[in-house]
């Protein structure tokens, strides 16, 4: 008998005894077993209609400093920390007029943050931008990106296309800081195929998933999720030890124990180093020329991307338009 034979013989009877069992057990209970569903929890139901709410203390032109400590107390939370005291120790504020805000006693309190470093204009809004902004939200409040384009949207991209230098010409708008990074970490992924993102031990990139974990600052132990793909990498003003005595001493020695690590962590591994221009909540520290070129020609090297995060230097706000001009000769990728 052949051995091709054989095998069909074998198949047949392994199909007959299979056909044979499956009918001996749904002939017991239709399935075959007993499910044992006294393991599943039980749904315990909520009332979740909508509450009550008091139109007329809604409907009151303004509130005392008490009703807005009460609802601040019961519904607000706070980003970086707990909410009541944080919530002691903000000021109520009523008002802004230039660099100053004003708590609703008058007081003057200049603001030193511009906001949350983010009003370069300060706090009076010039007539042209109330114009312009009623003028959109009359024409065309809102549109979905990928589906509409606009002619304000030609407009902006058109600008900055023209006033960013080298290659600079493509343009993601953003809702804020954290949202861009993430989409920038995205991106270098994307582009290189590699997983691996390098930042400094001090900086701050956000407060979103990944932005967190390419952050430094301390603020994000208590909550970091440890999202794996992300180097810290030592900062050009270290805390306990010394580069040098010199500028030189520790640009050479803080780029070479960058160089290293690169090598460590593998360069075909790395896809972007993030490195905010100047750093902003982490000391404001300007790092050395020579610094900023050293990391340039590495990631050049070794074809990492180099990302300077600008939400806090702005626009114009270093003395240059961006603050990677700070820096002779540097352009970043993004």
């Amino acid at each position: 008998m052949s051995l091709s034979t054989l095998c069909r013989q074998a198949a047949t009877q392994f199909q007959r005894r299979a056909s044979s069992h499956a009918a001996r057990a749904m002939s017991s209970s239709g399935l075959g077993y007993e499910p044992n569903t006294s393991q599943f929890p039980k749904f315990k139901p909520q009332d979740n209609s909508s509450g009550f709410h008091d139109k007329s203390l809604h409907a009151e032109k303004t509130w005392t400093p008490e009703q807005i400590d009460d609802a601040i107390r019961d519904n607000s939370v706070f980003s970086w920390g707990a909410s009541d005291p944080l919530r002691k120790s903000t000021i109520l504020a009523k008002r802004a007029e230039g660099v100053y805000i004003y708590d609703e006693n008058d007081k003057q309190i200049l603001d030193w943050s511009a906001g949350a470093v983010c009003s370069n204009l300060g706090h009076d809004m010039p007539q042209s931008i109330k114009d312009a902004v009623t003028k959109q939200m009359e024409e065309l409040p809102f549109v979905y990106g990928d589906l509409y384009t606009t002619e304000i949207r030609a407009r902006l991209c058109k600008l900055l296309g023209e006033i960013s230098p080298a290659d600079l010409n493509g343009f993601l708008f953003a809702s804020g800081g954290s949202e861009a990074n993430e989409a920038a970490i995205r991106l270098a992924r994307r582009y290189t195929g590699r997983p691996k993102i390098l930042s400094r031990a001090r900086s701050y990139h956000g407060g979103s998933t990944a932005s967190l974990a390419m952050t430094g600052d301390p603020r994000r132990w208590a909550v970091d999720a440890g999202v794996p793909g992300f180097v810290k990498i030592m900062d050009p003003f270290p805390f306990t030890f010394s580069w040098g005595d010199s500028e030189e001493e520790m640009v050479e020695r803080s780029l070479g124990a960058l160089h290293d690590q690169i090598l460590t962590e593998g360069p075909e591994q790395i896809a972007a180093i993030f490195l905010e221009s100047i750093t902003g909540a982490n000391g404001w520290m300007l790092t050395p020329t020579a610094y900023m070129q050293g990391v340039r020609a590495l990631c050049d090297r070794y074809g990492i991307l180099l990302v300077c995060d600008e939400v806090m230097t702005g626009f114009g706000r270093t003395g240059h338009m961006f603050g990677f001009q700070n820096f002779e000769g540097v352009v970043p990728d993004m």
